[in-house]
């Protein structure tokens, strides 16, 4: 376990030297001074509360996402879908919070999450049901999904639920809102930070116990690291992946609570713009740990907004590179790592 957290720890920092000296020759090519790009972001973000609660706003999606991704990676199911499950569970959400809203507060919410939970784990058992009896890769029926799901979601929208001349949802009651940040911090004043943040620190926290210290947990991670040899142990292979699948796809629907019930109020066609893959990476870099996907999203979280802090000066696609970056730099990073690590 020490070799491994030696072997992580190092990956990860060599994987973010790389980026960070690739990123500085990408603005000195482009004509840019690195230092004056770095401390923009540093002064508009880091030292900023609108700019510091905007990072962390963008980076609680990701957080509950990458959550949903870790159960699944961690037991080398790699779900492609989580953009379409995300969204299928945010729609369901939505609609149930404003439809429902006659009923008492508390048991709408829970009827609301439940479902919209139950509904992105529905389009985590399909992939699942698919391995488990043809085995056939997930990773093409989650892509394949991800079309299907948002071909139907927009067209329940659009003829049935949508407010007229737009693509969004009816706008939930004011009550049912989730409290802002600002409203108790003047620091983070104007900034769209919600109180899903801490439910998203809370479920990192708990994921991390069921990964780590329990003996479900310990099932998971040993799939991931040999099915085979799980077998011979006694788990029960088809089981356990059916149920991390939907459970992995099942929290990916809580990012809704940070859009609709945090921030807009309601469900809008598109709003995620390509969460559910950004979330990929960001569960990467954190080596599928819970506790580390905290930090791996607020670090996107910054490029994100720093993107736009910086968008007078260079173009904003310039952080979507150095995300691609980060990508390359850990699967490349992680493989020389791992070959040194065999070799000792």
């Amino acid at each position: 376990m020490k070799s491994k957290f030696l072997q992580n720890t190092i990956s990860i920092s060599l994987s973010l030297i790389l980026t960070l000296f690739l990123t500085f020759i990408i603005l000195l090519i482009i004509g840019k001074n690195p230092f004056e790009i770095f401390y923009i972001i540093y002064e508009e973000v880091l030292m900023s509360g609108y700019g510091f609660g905007q990072a962390l706003f963008k980076a609680t999606p990701l957080i509950f996402c990458g959550i949903g991704l870790s159960f699944c990676f961690n037991a080398s199911i790699f779900n492609i879908g989580a953009e379409g499950q995300l969204n299928a569970g945010t729609f369901i959400i939505a609609l149930l919070l404003y439809y429902l809203s006659p009923l008492p507060t508390i048991i709408n919410i829970i009827i609301s999450i439940s479902v919209g939970f139950i509904v992105s784990a529905f389009f985590g058992f399909i992939p699942a049901i698919i391995k488990i009896k043809k085995g056939v890769s997930e990773v093409i029926t989650t892509i394949m999904l991800n079309f299907i799901i948002l071909a139907l979601i927009n067209y329940f929208l659009i003829n049935y639920f949508a407010v007229r001349e737009t693509v969004r949802t009816e706008k939930i009651p004011e009550f049912l809102m989730l409290p802002k940040f600002s409203d108790y911090f003047s620091f983070f004043e104007g900034s769209a930070l919600n109180f899903s943040f801490i439910l998203a620190i809370i479920l990192s926290v708990v994921s991390y116990f069921i990964i780590y210290k329990t003996k479900f947990g310990y099932k998971i991670r040993a799939i991931g690291l040999n099915e085979t040899a799980s077998k011979y142990m006694g788990i029960k292979v088809n089981i356990v992946t059916l149920i991390t699948f939907l459970i992995g796809a099942g929290i990916t629907s809580l990012v809704g609570l940070n859009y609709v019930v945090g921030y807009k109020g309601y469900f809008e066609f598109g709003f995620s713009n390509n969460l559910g893959f950004t979330a990929i990476a960001v569960t990467l870099l954190a080596k599928n740990n819970p506790i580390g996907i905290i930090f791996s999203s607020i670090m996107f979280g910054i490029l994100d907004f720093g993107g736009l802090a910086i968008n007078t000066i260079v173009p904003k696609e310039i952080m979507l590179v150095i995300q691609g970056i980060v990508i390359l730099s850990i699967i490349s990073i992680d493989k020389l790592v791992n070959i040194y690590f065999e070799k000792k």
